[in-house]
C-alpha cells in the first residue's frame, strides 16, 4: 500500500540521520543543568518581592569592571547602573545581589546602602523624579555563591582554569548588583575583565579592546550595545583555542562567526562549521540575524547543554542539534524575550521546534515528521501546562513539556495558520516585539491579527490545557453499488483529562482505485463522519503527516463482507530490523481485557504501549523505543484468555 511504503522510506532516512547525530534527548543535560540552579532561589524567600521596589524604576545600562582572582575564586569589581525613575518621589533602589558577596561602597546617586536578605538597598541623595535619570555606582568582592556551584563558576579542564556563568534564571544576583527580572531589559552593556594573560575572556557584544596591563594580566573590553536581559549577560574565561568564520547577510554584510574551545575535537569543529549556514537558514525564516553589528559566538563553557547568551551561547557540547537550538534563541529568547518565566515555552518551544526546521532543511518533510514524532513523549513530561504556574518550583520552568510540546504548539499552529500564513506571523512579531520582552497572549495577538481568526480556542487547550488527544479510531466500509463505497468513521477521544480537544484533522483513504483525503473538525468526545468513495478502501490513516500531537488506535469492521476477525492474530512487525519504529496488527473476534506489551529476551518488561479493554476488530499499532539499547525484543500481547508474541529487532 502507498503509505505504507512511504513510511518505510522515512524509516530508512531516519537511520540515515539518527545515527549521524545527537537525537533529542541533549536537551536533558540542559534541563538539569538549569534545574539545579533554581535549586538556590529557595534562599531568595517570598519577602524578596514584598519588600523590593524594583516596578518603581528602569535599568537603562550595566557597566560591569570585574577583576577575577582564579586562585583564590575571588571576584571582585565595580559595577555602574543607570536608570530611570518610574515613580514620583524615588527614594532608594532595590538591587538583587546575594548576601555573600561583600558590598565596599556605593556612590553617583546613591549615599548610603543596606545590604540583607539578598536585597541590596541604595539610599539616594536626593529623590528622583518620575522620567528623571540617575546613576550608581558599587563596588563589592567576594566569592561568587559559595564558591561558584552554578550562577559563576570556577573550575578546570586539564590543569588550566574555566570561569563560567550560567544566569538564568535568577542567578545573575549571585555575581554582580542587579534588577534580576527578565522584563526590564537594559538598553546597552559593557564587560571589562583582568585575568592572567595566559587566558582569555569572552562576553557579549564586540570586544573594542585587550590591554596589556604589563603585570601579567590583561584587560578586555567588551561592549554590547543592543538592548540586553541581564540574565544574558555572560562571562566565559579558560585558555581557549580561537578561530573565525563570516556569516555573510541578507544585504552582504560581514559578520564574524567566531568560537572559543578549550577541549578541541575534529568533530566539535565539523558541527560548529555548520553555524554560518544556520545563520543563513533562519536569516531567510525570520529575518535578518539580531545583532548583525557586532557577532554570533560560541566558547564552551563548565555545564552541560547550552545557554543563548546574547551574541555568544555558551555550550557544554557540540551536537549540532545543539549548536542549533541556542543560535535560534539569538532570535527567540535574546531578541524577544519571554517577561517572565510563567511564558518560558516562548524562548525554550521556540527554539525547540527550530531542531525540527533544520532537520526539515536538511531531510525534507520526513526528518521533519520523524522529528516531531521523536517528541511527542508525553510519558517523560511533568503534568500540568506548557504555561507554568508556579515558577518557584525547581523543576517546573525547565521541564521536557516546555520544550517538547511548546514545539508541538507551533508545529500544529502552522498546520492550523496554513504555511503562508503562519510564516508571516514571524516578521510581524519580530516588528512589534524587535529587543523587547512578551507574555503568551502578545504572541496570539499577533498570530490573530496576521491570520484574522480568533485563536483562543487554540491556546486555551494547548498552552492552558492539559493533556493531549487519545484518539480511538472505528471505521466501517460497506459497498452502496458498483465500486462505490461508504465508510464511516467513528472517533472518539478516551483521554482521561477533561479536555476535549478541537482540531481539524487530515483523513486519508486508500482505494483500489486510488487515494483520497478529506479533512474533518473533531471537536467532541464521540464524534462521527461519514465519506463516499470511488473504489474499495483498503486503508485508512487519520492524520497521515502527524500534524497534531496525539496517541491514536484503530479497529475496521468491513460490513460488506461481514468481516469480524474469526481469530486472534498478532502480525509480524514491520520493517524488521527497524530503527525509529516499527508497526504490526493486531486482530481480535472480540471485546477483551489485555495487555500490549514489549519484553526484553531476558523476560523483563520494558515498555507498554497499550492497557486495557480493547473492542473487537483491527488494530495498527506501533512501538517506538525510547530509553532501550539495540537488541531483540519481544511484542506480546496478553489476557485471561490468549497470549501472542512476535519478536523485532531494534537498531539503534
Amino acid at each position: 500500500m502507498k503509505h505504507k511504503t512511504i513510511i518505510l522510506l522515512l524509516l530508512l532516512l531516519n537511520i540515515a540521520f539518527l545515527q549521524a547525530q545527537t537525537i533529542a534527548d541533549w536537551i536533558d543535560l540542559e534541563i538539569k543543568s538549569k534545574q539545579r540552579s533554581l535549586e538556590k532561589r529557595w534562599e531568595l524567600s517570598k519577602t524578596l518581592l514584598a519588600t523590593s521596589n524594583r516596578s518603581d524604576y528602569d535599568v537603562g545600562y550595566y557597566g560591569l569592571n570585574l577583576n577575577i582572582d582564579i586562585s583564590n575564586e575571588v571576584l571582585s569589581g565595580i559595577v555602574i547602573i543607570r536608570g530611570k525613575s518610574r515613580v514620583a518621589n524615588l527614594t532608594h533602589i532595590d538591587l538583587d545581589f546575594y548576601n555573600n558577596m561583600k558590598v565596599l561602597s556605593a556612590s553617583g546617586n546613591a549615599d548610603s546602602f543596606s545590604h540583607s536578605n539578598n536585597i541590596l538597598t541604595l539610599n539616594l541623595k536626593i529623590p528622583i523624579n518620575e522620567g528623571e535619570f540617575f546613576e550608581v555606582r558599587i563596588q563589592y568582592e567576594g566569592t561568587p555563591q559559595q564558591g561558584g556551584f552554578m550562577g559563576f563558576s570556577f573550575s578546570n579542564h586539564n590543569g588550566f582554569p574555566v570561569v563560567s556563568t550560567l544566569s538564568e534564571p535568577y542567578l545573575a544576583r549571585t555575581w554582580f548588583p542587579c534588577k534580576d527580572l527578565p522584563e526590564d531589559k537594559a538598553d546597552s552593556a559593557d564587560v571589562a575583565v583582568t585575568i592572567p594573560d595566559t587566558l582569555i575572556a569572552v562576553s557579549n557584544g564586540t570586544l573594542k579592546e585587550v590591554r596589556d596591563n604589563g603585570d601579567g594580566t590583561y584587560t578586555y573590553f567588551w561592549e554590547e550595545r543592543y538592548p540586553i536581559a541581564n540574565y544574558l549577560i555572560s562571562l566565559a574565561i579558560s585558555k581557549y583555542t580561537h578561530w573565525e568564520d563570516t556569516y555573510v547577510g541578507l544585504d552582504s554584510t560581514l559578520m564574524p562567526v567566531e568560537y572559543w574551545v578549550y577541549e578541541y575535537t575534529q568533530s566539535a569543529e565539523t558541527n560548529l562549521a555548520l553555524t554560518s549556514q544556520m545563520i543563513a537558514y533562519f536569516a531567510e525564516l525570520w529575518g535578518e540575524y539580531p545583532f548583525i553589528l557586532e557577532k554570533y559566538g560560541q566558547a564552551q563553557f563548565a555545564w552541560g547543554g547550552g545557554m543563548e547568551h546574547q551574541t555568544c551561547t555558551s555550550l557544554g557540547g557540540f551536537g549540532e542539534l545543539l549548536i542549533c537550538h541556542e543560535l535560534a534563541h539569538q532570535w527567540w529568547g535574546d531578541m524577544v524575550t519571554c517577561a517572565n518565566w510563567h511564558n518560558i515555552w516562548l524562548n525554550e518551544g521556540f527554539a525547540r521546534y527550530s531542531e525540527a526546521l533544520w532537520q526539515e532543511h536538511k531531510y525534507g518533510s520526513d526528518g521533519l515528521m520523524e522529528y516531531m514524532r521523536i517528541l511527542n513523549r508525553p510519558q517523560y513530561w511533568q503534568p500540568g501546562t506548557i504555561f507554568i504556574v508556579d515558577t518557584s518550583n525547581v523543576n517546573s520552568i525547565f521541564n521536557r513539556i516546555v520544550y517538547d510540546k511548546g514545539a508541538w504548539t507551533l508545529h500544529m499552529l502552522r498546520k492550523v495558520l496554513g504555511e503562508d500564513t503562519f510564516w508571516s506571523v514571524f516578521p510581524a512579531y519580530r516588528e512589534a516585539y524587535y529587543m523587547s520582552v512578551v507574555k503568551t497572549e502578545d504572541f496570539q495577538n499577533v498570530c490573530e491579527e496576521v491570520s484574522g481568526s480568533d485563536l483562543n480556542w487554540f491556546f486555551d487547550q494547548w498552552i492552558y490545557g492539559v493533556g493531549q488527544p487519545n484518539y480511538q479510531v472505528l471505521w466501517i466500509r460497506e459497498q452502496t453499488v458498483e465500486n462505490h463505497w461508504s465508510v464511516k468513521i467513528s472517533i472518539s477521544q478516551v483521554q482521561t483529562t477533561s479536555t476535549i480537544f478541537s482540531m481539524p484533522l487530515d483523513v486519508f483513504i486508500e482505494t483500489n482505485e486510488g487515494d483520497t483525503t478529506f479533512t474533518i473538525w473533531d471537536s467532541l468526545r464521540v464524534q462521527e463522519f461519514n465519506f463516499q468513495c470511488y473504489g474499495k478502501p483498503t486503508d485508512l490513516v487519520i492524520d497521515p503527516d502527524d500534524w497534531v500531537l496525539k496517541n491514536i488506535t484503530y479497529s475496521m469492521i468491513d460490513n460488506d463482507l461481514g468481516y469480524i476477525p474469526t481469530d486472534f492474530l498478532l502480525s509480524e512487525p514491520y520493517p524488521n530490523p527497524f530503527n525509529g519504529l516499527t508497526h504490526f496488527k493486531l486482530f481480535l473476534p472480540h471485546d477483551i481485557e489485555g495487555n500490549l506489551s514489549v519484553y526484553d529476551i531476558l523476560g523483563r518488561k520494558v515498555d507498554l504501549v497499550e492497557s486495557g479493554k480493547f473492542r473487537t476488530g483491527y488494530y495498527k499499532k506501533e512501538w517506538t523505543p525510547s530509553v532501550v539499547s539495540s537488541g531483540v525484543y519481544i511484542i506480546r500481547f496478553e489476557s485471561d484468555e490468549v497470549s501472542m508474541e512476535q519478536k523485532v529487532l531494534y537498531v539503534k
